[in-house]
């Protein structure tokens, strides 16, 4: 299995282009060999309410890594391109991860691979409770402002959605294992966020997972994604 996350960037002019292919891509989602799984989502603003409409994201995992080059290669995904500034591309390595997306845990776990010395990615998915969408979106500025003090570590950093508001997804990437771990487990500010959604009940459905970044292709926000340990591939 190998995952993709690719963010896509669009000049002005393709901005209308880019919102009428979401529509497009929910009536009818892609369809070829090897997809399992797929998201297509947009970007919010700094982690906020605000959405971006220059910038979405595309999700997909595959059975294998020549599965998700064919379909990168096709005229529909060639034309979803269109009119884009950049457009880099993450393959990633499912680690370990839990919960559910749509009712299922489309990544798996793995317990062999070992990432040593690879930038980490980590995905966190969850649908909003109704009732706690005010609680939720309050603490979103403190949480954008911690991973503010960890730009020497953070490769990258993306709040996505599904769904405006109810369905929100993050996505960061980190230099190594070591410094995620330093961040999740001896930060006090993330370890009260993690503890206020559990005891708020926030979420209806969540999901967290861990990927190893074994290639990048393109460009992220007018740069390469820069990793000692990654050869990217441009």
């Amino acid at each position: 299995m190998i995952v993709t996350f690719t963010l896509l960037r669009y000049r002005p002019r393709g901005w209308y282009g880019a919102f009428a292919n979401m529509g497009r891509w929910m009536m009818q989602p892609f369809q070829t060999d090897g997809l399992q799984f797929q998201k297509m989502m947009g970007c919010g603003r700094n982690f906020g309410l605000i959405p971006d409409m220059s910038a979405y994201v595309f999700l997909g995992v595959w059975t294998d890594e020549q599965a998700a080059r064919s379909f990168f290669q096709s005229d529909r995904w060639k034309r979803i391109c269109q009119n884009t500034k950049e457009v880099g591309t993450l393959y990633l390595h499912p680690l370990r991860s839990h919960g559910a997306w749509d009712g299922q845990n489309p990544f798996g776990s793995s317990s062999e691979f070992r990432p040593d010395g690879l930038p980490i990615a980590v995905l966190t998915r969850a649908t909003i409770r109704l009732s706690a969408l005010p609680d939720f979106w309050r603490h979103i500025p403190q949480a954008r402002e911690r991973l503010k003090n960890h730009t020497d570590d953070l490769l990258l950093a993306l709040g996505v959605g599904e769904k405006p508001l109810v369905q929100q997804c993050t996505v960061s990437v980190w230099k190594n294992a070591k410094t995620i771990e330093q961040f999740a487990y001896r930060e006090s500010g993330h370890k009260e966020v993690v503890r206020r959604t559990r005891e708020r009940r926030w979420y209806s459905e969540e999901l967290f997972a861990r990927f190893a970044v074994v290639a990048s292709e393109g460009l992220f926000f007018g740069k390469p994604l820069a990793s000692e340990a990654l050869t990217i591939k441009s």
